[in-house]
């Protein structure tokens, strides 16, 4: 399934010698004025570009010991990295401001920028979220879906369903 309204852009970058010559955006899924409007609108960028996807992989491999390259420490457990990848994941978007994703703060507030978080930017939150604030938030549980049966129905459901003789 895609999610509706669904953008993506796709930077393809020619190398020779190990070295970028070139680079080259294109528009994978949607349009491309609908991926401009979008990075007018939260003010990240006037062009696709993988600077926001490359800082994200970065800020991964520096907070994740087993992400680092070349490094020693291995993850154990699928389950301990997943863990340590949500949180990284969410500490990013809801608690960390982004000097990238800042705004200049109206006079009136005797500050000179208005720090945003990516959620923030996105419209998603109205102020940048704590640690507390985030281990203490509970997700509400999926809607619990019986499971299927296998096999014959019990005897009880196939009388029910027999039509009777009249």
């Amino acid at each position: 399934m895609v999610e509706p309204g669904l953008l993506i852009g796709q930077v393809v970058k020619r190398y020779a010698q190990r070295h970028v010559i070139s680079t080259s955006q294109r528009v994978v899924r949607g349009t491309a004025e609908a991926i401009m409007r979008v990075l007018e609108a939260t003010g990240t960028g006037t062009g696709i570009h993988t600077a926001s996807i490359e800082r994200l992989n970065a800020t991964f491999r520096s907070h994740l010991a087993p992400l680092v390259r070349r490094g020693r420490a291995i993850a154990h457990l699928r389950a301990t990295l997943e863990a340590g990848m949500w949180l990284v994941g969410t500490s990013y978007n809801l608690i960390w401001m982004h000097d990238s994703l800042r705004l200049e703060a109206p006079v009136a507030r005797g500050r000179m920028w208005l720090e945003r978080t990516p959620a923030m930017a996105a419209g998603l939150t109205d102020h940048a979220w704590t640690l507390r604030d985030l281990v203490s938030y509970r997700v509400p549980p999926p809607t619990w879906v019986a499971p299927k049966r296998r096999g014959r129905p019990p005897k009880q459901v196939q009388q029910l369903s027999m039509p009777q003789a009249a």
